[in-house]
């Protein structure tokens, strides 16, 4: 099936033994939401194997292409009467994904800066292993970022960290963009971002400011394709590496595909169980576009206040949480990671911290585990905002709606 939603190919399901590079093992195609019993989908690593990079690509499949190895366990379990539980073995989830585009390789698991009010929690979030860190002009806090950065960066280490930031609404037009990646570079306290995203599609007149308001004005006189020229310049005079997008619907990505030069890396938006998608994660992979989630564990504050209990605390999420071990939180967020889906999650407390990421890579969801977590799916914004229309979750990519699992 393909991850864009199109038909199931004729050939569904057969081998073909007479491939010169036929890999070993293969029998069909399915992804495991089909609920095969036994079949190894072309492309499955073997177990252990899993300590590579992972570069995710388009195939079949939902679980780094095609359904894994024993993608019929859960099934065979169930029938004889048997709990599901994590899955068993030494388990070395990929720590990182490449963007293929950009040569770069993000962290799956980047602590968001969102709420973060001490260098003190930056040198913490180091020490527990964190390498990647999301921010933004938005959230007022780069110069915070760039003070729990610096003796680490002193000491030579900058090239393992992965820095990304983010272009407000009120600096779209392109005589901006620069002067504000400057600011936020001189923060941040380096020569170079390794991701610089525009924040929004939506642009607002200059005299805005960086922050939320209810009715914002509109900028009329920039358009999504000169804001994109300008941060191609970005990546032409060395101040990023790779450039990407956040909230960018699918109709918005073609429109900036058709045009660019460089393509976004990176499209960030907010993705859980409860708004998985699917289509837009899976025809972003066909184009080369990385799918990053925020609000992975949903959103408290402002946004919509008082609902991240019905993401944490809903039945099917405790339940597989009590299966495998984990709390509400890991699952969640390996729920995301296990689709091929890199994260930039919020955490302030050193305990949170650590839950979120200390041997996050070390276990995974059985599929029949992940399977009940995708029925969650009702396309629930935790992250919504009166001044921004969200396009259908069809629209754009192929013409039939999506069905696949992804």
């Amino acid at each position: 099936m393909s991850h864009d939603g199109c038909e199931e190919v004729a050939w569904k399901g057969q081998a073909f033994p007479y491939l010169m590079h036929h890999p070993n093992g293969f029998h069909k195609t399915e992804n495991y939401g089909a609920a095969t019993s036994g079949g190894h989908g072309h492309g499955a690593k073997p177990a252990g194997k899993g300590d590579a990079e992972s570069v995710f690509t388009a195939g079949t499949g939902t679980w780094n292409g095609p359904a894994p190895r024993g993608a019929g366990a859960d099934a065979r379990a169930a029938a004889n009467g048997a709990a599901p539980s994590a899955a068993a073995g030494p388990v070395r989830e990929p720590a990182t994904v490449r963007l293929a585009g950009a040569g770069l390789s993000m962290p799956m698991v980047c602590l968001g800066m969102l709420g973060i009010k001490s260098p003190d929690e930056v040198k913490k979030a180091l020490e527990i292993g964190y390498r990647g860190f999301d921010s933004a002009e938005l959230y007022a806090n780069e110069d915070i970022l760039g003070e729990g950065l610096r003796e680490f960066v002193a000491s030579g280490r900058r090239d393992e960290l992965f820095l990304i930031s983010k272009l407000f609404n009120n600096h779209h037009r392109p005589e901006l963009v620069r002067p504000t990646c400057e600011a936020t570079l001189k923060a941040l306290g380096v020569s170079c971002l390794d991701l610089y995203l525009v924040h929004w599609p939506d642009a607002w007149v200059p005299e805005t400011g960086v922050q939320i308001i209810p009715d914002p004005k509109v900028d009329t006189t920039v358009t999504l394709q000169q804001t994109w020229a300008a941060m191609e310049a970005l990546v032409d005079a060395g101040l990023v590496k790779a450039i990407g997008v956040s909230n960018f619907s699918l109709p918005q990505l073609e429109s900036v595909l058709s045009t660019c030069r460089i393509p976004p890396a990176v499209n960030q938006v907010e993705l859980h169980p409860m708004l998985a998608q699917r289509k837009l994660v899976g025809v972003s992979l066909r184009k080369g576009i990385v799918t990053q989630a925020y609000s992975p564990l949903g959103s408290q504050g402002q946004c919509t206040p008082g609902i991240q209990a019905q993401l944490l605390g809903h039945p099917t999420v405790k339940a597989v949480a009590e299966e495998v071990g984990k709390t509400p939180a890991q699952v969640v967020l390996k729920w995301n990671t296990q689709r091929g889906v890199p994260l930039a999650a919020k955490a302030s407390s050193e305990a949170h911290q650590r839950e979120n990421f200390e041997g996050f890579f070390e276990w995974k969801l059985t599929n029949a585990q992940k399977a009940r977590l995708d029925e969650m799916d009702e396309g629930r914004r935790f992250v919504d905002f009166d001044w921004h229309e969200w396009a259908p979750a069809e629209e754009g990519g192929v013409t039939k709606p999506s069905t696949v699992v992804f």
